[in-house]
């Protein structure tokens, strides 16, 4: 008699009752470690294709590098496609990350450069016009 898969079992109500989610929300909501939650996924969904979890959607990671997060659902059915992790993706995270940070660079080279500091009077009359 095979042995009752009491993980998966778990993780597929959990997914059925809180809806789709990633497998760090699967670890806050059921209390386990994340390494038996994405060992038994990743079994399940190697050894029975499209039968227990399906993953719905891709979910953008905020401060960490990397690609997208898989958000899981309970449930037959196909994965939803994965999102292009190409040149022009690299293009556009690169772009924003430029002008996000153009101003950060800006000041930082001003500070080392040794610009002068900030005044009200800084661009009214040019130095060799004023008179002292």
């Amino acid at each position: 008699m095979p042995v009752k898969p009491v993980t998966r079992d778990a993780i597929t109500a959990a997914l059925k009752e809180c809806g789709p989610m990633s497998v760090i929300e699967l670890v806050d909501h059921l209390g386990w470690g994340r390494n038996r939650i994405n060992a038994c996924m990743t079994t399940a969904r190697a050894n029975h294709p499209g039968k227990f979890f399906r993953i719905v959607r891709y979910q953008l990671q905020v401060g960490v590098r990397g690609r997208e997060t898989p958000v899981y659902a309970a449930g037959r059915g196909r994965d939803a496609p994965r999102p292009a992790f190409d040149q022009e993706h690299a293009k556009t995270v690169h772009r924003r990350n430029y002008l996000r940070n153009r101003a950060h660079r800006a000041a930082q080279r001003k500070r080392r450069e040794g610009a002068p500091p900030a005044s009200w009077l800084t661009g009214l009359i040019p130095m060799g016009q004023r008179g002292t």
